[in-house]
C-alpha cells in the first residue's frame, strides 16, 4: 500500500506554484541575474551593519583610552566579549559558529545546499560581540558565512534546483566579502580563489553581479568612503622593484610562522577538556595583547591607515611604550613585536569561544611587515625606501601568503583603498613573490581539509558537543 504522500503547508504550496510560473515565464538568465541582485543586496546590508555596530562600540571603548599609561580596561573587554559569545553558542543557539571560510568550503563540496535561516544574522550578532569588545580579528568569516546563508534561502524561495543554489551560496558568500572590504572584484575572487568554487560562464557574471552589488550597497550605506583613506604623497619608483621582491620574500616567510603558529594554537585550544577555561585562556591572550599594543583592538583598519600614510609611530599611541616614539630603533623594535603577537591574538579571538575573521588580520600584520622591512632596510643599508609606500605593499604579501590567495590580495587591496589601482605592479608582484615563496615551503591552503567542525554543522542546526 503506498504511504501518503505528507502535506504541504500553505507557504509551501504557494512557493512551489510560484516555481512553476517562473519556469514558464520567466528565462533562466534573468532568474539567475535577479537572484544575484538580491543576494548582493542584503550580503550588502548585512556587512553595513556590521561595520556599524563594531565601528561604534570599538569608538567608545577607545575613547577611554589614555595616552602614556597602562589601560588595564583593555584586559578586562575580551572576557565579556568572548564569554557573551559562549554563552550565547553554548546555551542559547547550541550551535558553533566558529570558522564560517571553512565551513562553506565544505558546503559547497559537500553537495547539500539548504542553509539554516537562522545564520543570516546569527554570526553577525556574535561577531560584533567579539569585536565590539576587544577581538583582534575580522568581520569577513561571519560576512561570508551569512550572505551564504541569505543565498541559500533566497534561492529556496525562488524554487530553484539545487545547481542554482549552490551558485547563489558562492555568490552571497563573495557579495559579503565584497561588501565588507568595499570591493567587488576582490569578493568575487574570494568565491573563485578561495572556495574554490567551479561554476560556468553565466555564474561567473552572477558571481560578479552580486558582488558589485554587495561592494556598492555598503559603501553606499557607510557614506562613499573607504575604510582604510590612502593619501599617496609619491609615486612608486621602478627602481625599488627588486626590494619591492625581496618584501615579497619576507612577507611570505613571514605567512609561513603565521600559518603554523595558527596551526599550533588551534591544537593547543582543542586541547582543553573544559570550554570555559579555553575561553578564559583565549580572553586571557587577547587582554594582554591589548594592554601592550591597543592598535590591535578590532579590526584594526585606523592603524594601517596610519601605517600607510606614513604615520609610523601612531601605533603606539595608549601603549606603555608612547614614551619611545622619538626613538626610530625603538619603534621597529616595537613594531616587529607586534607583527609576531598579532597571531596570537587573532586566533584567540577567533577559537577560544569568539566569532571573527581572518583576512583583516592578515593585511593589518601585512602593513606591519612592510614597515618593518623598509624601516630595517633604510637603518642597515641607508636607503630610502618609502616606509608608507611598502606598508602598503605588505598588505597584498601577507594577504596572499597566508590565505593562498594572490589574485584576490591584488586586486581587494587595490579596491579596498579606492585609489590603489596606481601602484597595482609593486601588489602583484609582493602577492606573486609572497605566495610562491608559502608554496615552496608549505604547499597546501589552510582552507584544504579544514579541521573543523563537520558539513552538518552548518546545513542544520543540532546541539553542540563536548561542552560547546
Amino acid at each position: 500500500m503506498t504511504p501518503p504522500r505528507p502535506s504541504r503547508s500553505p507557504w509551501q504550496r504557494g512557493i512551489l506554484r510560484f516555481a512553476a510560473w517562473r519556469r514558464r515565464h520567466v528565462a533562466p538568465g534573468i532568474t539567475v541575474m535577479v537572484l544575484a541582485i538580491i543576494t548582493g543586496t542584503l550580503a550588502g546590508v548585512g556587512a553595513w551593519i556590521l561595520k556599524f555596530f563594531i565601528g561604534r562600540m570599538c569608538s567608545f571603548f577607545l575613547g577611554f583610552m589614555r595616552s602614556g599609561e597602562i589601560n588595564w580596561y583593555l584586559a578586562a573587554l575580551p572576557f565579556i566579549g568572548i564569554l557573551a559569545v559562549a554563552v550565547y553558542q553554548r546555551y542559547v543557539i547550541r550551535f558553533d559558529l566558529e570558522h564560517g571560510t571553512a565551513r562553506i568550503a565544505r558546503v559547497i563540496a559537500g553537495g547539500s545546499y539548504r542553509i539554516s535561516p537562522t545564520l543570516c544574522y546569527r554570526p553577525l550578532l556574535a561577531n560584533i560581540v567579539t569585536l565590539g569588545f576587544g577581538g583582534s580579528a575580522g568581520a569577513e568569516g561571519p560576512i561570508a558565512a551569512a550572505g551564504a546563508a541569505i543565498g541559500s534561502n533566497v534561492s529556496r524561495l525562488f524554487g530553484v534546483s539545487p545547481a542554482l543554489m549552490r551558485v547563489m551560496i558562492g555568490c552571497g558568500a563573495g557579495a559579503g566579502i565584497a561588501g565588507i572590504f568595499k570591493a567587488p572584484v576582490g569578493g568575487a575572487m574570494f568565491t573563485l580563489e578561495v572556495l574554490k568554487m567551479k561554476i560556468s560562464t553565466l555564474s561567473v557574471l552572477a558571481l560578479m553581479v552580486a558582488s558589485v552589488c554587495g561592494g556598492m550597497t555598503c559603501y553606499a550605506l557607510t557614506g562613499f568612503t573607504f575604510d582604510v583613506m590612502f593619501l599617496p604623497t609619491s609615486f612608486f619608483d621602478p627602481h625599488t622593484l627588486g626590494w619591492v621582491t625581496l618584501l615579497g620574500v619576507f612577507c611570505g616567510i613571514y605567512s609561513v610562522y603565521y600559518t603554523r603558529v595558527t596551526a599550533m594554537l588551534h591544537r593547543f585550544f582543542k586541547s582543553f577538556r573544559n570550554p570555559w577555561l579555553k575561553n578564559l585562556t583565549g580572553a586571557a591572550i587577547v587582554g594582554g595583547c591589548l594592554v601592550l599594543f591597543p592598535a590591535m583592538y578590532g579590526e584594526g583598519y585606523a592603524t594601517v591607515t596610519d601605517l600607510v600614510n606614513g604615520r609610523c609611530d601612531l601605533f603606539l599611541d595608549g601603549s606603555p611604550f608612547t614614551s619611545e616614539i622619538s626613538d626610530a630603533a625603538i619603534v621597529l623594535l616595537l613594531g616587529f613585536a607586534l607583527l609576531m603577537l598579532k597571531v596570537f591574538a587573532t586566533i584567540a579571538s577567533n577559537s577560544a569561544g569568539g566569532v571573527a575573521g581572518d583576512f583583516a588580520p592578515t593585511i593589518f600584520a601585512g602593513a606591519f611587515a612592510g614597515m618593518v622591512f623598509a624601516m630595517a632596510v633604510n637603518s642597515v643599508f641607508d636607503t630610502h625606501l618609502p616606509v608608507a609606500l611598502f606598508a602598503l605593499f605588505g598588505t597584498a604579501g601577507a594577504f596572499s601568503g597566508i590565505i593562498h590567495a594572490p589574485i584576490m590580495a591584488m586586486f581587494l587591496v587595490a579596491e579596498m583603498l579606492g585609489n590603489g589601482y596606481g601602484f597595482f605592479l609593486p601588489l602583484m608582484v609582493t602577492s606573486s613573490v609572497s605566495y610562491i615563496t608559502v608554496k615552496l615551503i608549505t604547499p597546501r591552503s589552510r582552507y584544504a581539509n579544514a579541521d573543523h567542525d563537520d558539513l552538518s554543522s552548518l546545513i542544520k542546526a543540532r546541539p553542540a558537543q563536548n561542552g560547546k
